[in-house]
């Protein structure tokens, strides 16, 4: 007995060492990106109500309890910032760049350009995108409502992806490259067929499926974009289930838009991340998941957030100030993100990437591209102080990058703002954000009617700036310099283990020179697919005997576009190219 004793002991004990042993579970990231939303459209942000600038309500009162629980359970970032428009946002969202590296067109992403779905697909994650595209309508060669999936998503559940259309009611949604017909009756809720309950449904059984797999949702919020429509908790029910959604709008070109429901349609937007939140309670996931709450622009200007005392922040989507760039920012990661943590550097919207990344155990391959910096040790509490000084920001609008008569270039801090000289103010600008949040400063103001026709202010006169504005209009001119396109001259693909057998991969590399050269991305390409592949990441793959040639294009003169009339990409420009012999 007592021998027995003495090898159930042992057999314990290997048992402890070899659970002891068992490698963590990889942290899983739901990202929720919320459309259209300042930072004050969050209660945690300290503002409760809403009010219409065009007078159709006035000081609504608001809650978003469930978004703010992750300031109580997490971090609140007070200063967050993204480009003021939906695309050039998520352009620089998803790659982590800046748009003068790699904007080209509206609607015209190319799938060369690297995501963080690409990056968290390459590392093994199960990734899903739902809610809002946008970026590209396909290629020739294939189809938009197939094209999503070239930039790292295994699923996808989208509104604007062939088209515009409805993303509310009666939605235009496609699914993993089937376009569906949701109009009617919802045979799940007994409503008419409602965009946001869709796309939830699909987020939460995404994570139902997944929840043994480490995953990666990006959730990219229809909700608060307009058309502006009733929800399906407006009271009286009726309102919502009879709402004529092909109506005139009086004042846009969404049909069905009716601006009276926004308070309605904030509500059940943090209806929604509650259920997401509520999900990963429910499947044991929550202490092992990164949730992340961001918005992508600003509120839109028929709207302003109202102050607990009486101050207005008015919403200004489409505009290069406070309105239109400052949005909510928030972080949960229970055991990670000390709770009620609050940082108060800026942060940029490219710096999701890299944070995201960095949260994971990610090194992005092409991490010397970035322009955004992982601010995971500030919200993990590692590291002190801020983690960037200032953020830069090369605006376009939805033109074409050549059109640089629309540009508008700036840095910034959190107390003053330099922009770089352009077409409208030659001379360039500058702002005290101190006395003056809302660059209302100047004896002339200008509009630049292509990018959302907004009203610019001159600016402070640069021969009155006191000493201290004028180090820091200095110190901002030094970033602007540094920040001026740079064009690639020349590439050089080095090999790797050449030749290369049948069935087997190598990654190779390409340089860009000069090191400071602005749009460092390339497109590479293969001779012959059936005898190598070559992916995004320069990855070849062998597939049969033979000799091929790999291929790189620089972006810069390459300019990919996702273009469904003409070639992706122009192959005379700079380029390098290797032949690999591929044996048996």
């Amino acid at each position: 007995m007592r021998q027995f004793f003495s090898i159930m002991a042992g057999v314990l004990a290997l048992t402890g060492a070899v659970m002891a042993e068992k490698p963590a579970a990889k942290p899983n990231v739901v990202f929720i990106l919320i459309d259209d939303l300042s930072h004050y459209g969050i209660t945690a942000y300290g503002a409760n109500k809403i009010s219409s600038t065009q007078g159709f309500f006035k000081n609504v009162e608001f809650e978003t309890p469930r978004i703010d629980r992750l300031a109580k359970d997490g971090m609140k970032c007070e200063y967050a910032y993204a480009y003021p428009l939906c695309e050039p946002t998520r352009i620089a969202l998803m790659s982590g760049m800046n748009n003068i590296r790699n904007y080209h067109q509206c609607k015209s992403q190319h799938a060369s350009d690297i995501t963080f779905g690409d990056l968290f697909q390459r590392e093994g994650y199960e990734t899903c995108i739902v809610g809002k595209w946008k970026q590209t309508r396909g290629t020739k060669s294939i189809h938009g409502k197939d094209y999503i999936a070239e930039f790292g998503w295994d699923e996808f559940c989208c509104f604007d992806v062939v088209t515009e259309g409805y993303r509310m009611i009666d939605p235009d949604i496609v699914e993993n490259g089937e376009m569906m017909n949701y109009k009617g009756i919802d045979p799940v809720t007994g409503r008419r067929c409602y965009g946001p309950d869709i796309f939830n449904r699909y987020a939460l059984d995404f994570l139902d499926r997944k929840k043994d797999k480490p995953f990666f949702l990006y959730y990219s919020m229809v909700l608060m974009h307009d058309e502006h429509t009733p929800t399906p908790d407006t009271k009286p029910a009726s309102i919502f289930d009879n709402h004529d959604i092909t109506k005139p709008s009086e004042y846009g070109f969404m049909k069905g838009d009716d601006r009276r429901y926004f308070p309605d349609m904030i509500a059940y937007m943090d209806k929604m991340v509650g259920q997401v939140l509520d999900k990963l309670e429910e499947l044991g996931l929550a202490k092992n998941t990164l949730v992340v709450v961001m918005g992508d622009n600003g509120t839109k200007e028929c709207f302003a957030h109202v102050l607990p005392d009486g101050s207005e922040f008015l919403g200004d989507k489409g505009g290069n100030k406070e309105g239109g760039l400052h949005v909510p920012l928030l972080l949960r990661d229970p055991g990670k993100i000390p709770s009620g943590s609050v940082y108060d550097g800026m942060v940029n919207l490219t710096d999701i990437l890299p944070t995201l990344c960095d949260a994971v155990g990610i090194e992005p391959p092409n991490k010397d591209a970035l322009d955004g910096i992982s601010f995971w040790p500030q919200a993990t509490g590692k590291a002190k102080g801020d983690h960037r000084k200032f953020i830069y920001t090369w605006y376009n609008g939805n033109n074409k990058s050549s059109d640089l008569d629309n540009v508008i270039e700036y840095a910034f801090t959190k107390e003053f703002k330099r922009y770089a000289p352009s077409t409208l103010y030659p001379q360039g600008r500058f702002f005290d954000l101190r006395t003056d949040l809302f660059e209302e400063v100047g004896a002339e103001k200008k509009k630049v009617p292509k990018v959302w026709n907004k009203w610019h202010h001159s600016g402070l006169e640069v021969n009155k700036l006191t000493a201290e504005q004028k180090r820091a209009y200095d110190g901002l001119g030094k970033v602007l310099e540094k920040k001026a396109y740079v064009p690639v001259q020349r590439l050089e693909v080095v090999k790797g283990e050449v030749p290369l057998r049948a069935g087997k991969s190598v990654e190779l590399d390409c340089r860009v020179y000069p090191a400071e050269a602005t749009r460092r991305g390339v497109i590479w390409e293969s001779s012959d697919p059936s005898i190598a592949t070559v992916d995004k990441f320069g990855v070849i793959s062998a597939h049969k005997k033979g000799r091929v040639e790999i291929t790189a294009y620089s972006w810069d003169d390459a300019i990919p576009l996702a273009d469904r009339k003409s070639a992706e990409y122009k192959t005379d420009g700079i380029s390098d190219t290797i032949k690999i012999p591929i044996s048996r």
